[in-house]
């Protein structure tokens, strides 16, 4: 799911021009069905698929953000060592910051 170059910008659109429910479709497969959070964890590594993260974070709404949130920030430090990893570990911080 969006580690190719321009699978990775298709996703990205269908985030940012979906409705709500197809937005949930896609978060849903993001966090998987399991507490291991496969996709999730390949995706934050991914040359392409973090950008996909990161537009998810940015067009969610608010229960699905902290969703995702608290399934990221269990990964921070271990992002800090990737250098796709670094992008999310960026907005994340934003966005704690900003709140």
């Amino acid at each position: 799911m969006s580690q190719q170059k321009f699978a990775s910008n298709v996703v990205e659109k269908c985030l940012t021009f979906s409705g709500p429910s197809e937005r949930q479709i896609l978060v849903s497969e993001m966090l998987g069905t399991t507490d291991e959070n496969e996709p999730l964890q390949a995706m934050m590594k991914d040359q392409f698929a973090n950008y996909v993260v990161q537009k998810v974070l940015e067009t969610c709404d608010d229960h699905q953000r902290e969703l995702i949130l608290s399934r990221i920030k269990v990964h921070l430090n271990a992002l800090k060592k990737y250098t796709y990893g670094k992008h999310i570990v960026a907005r994340v911080e934003k966005l704690v910051a900003a709140g």
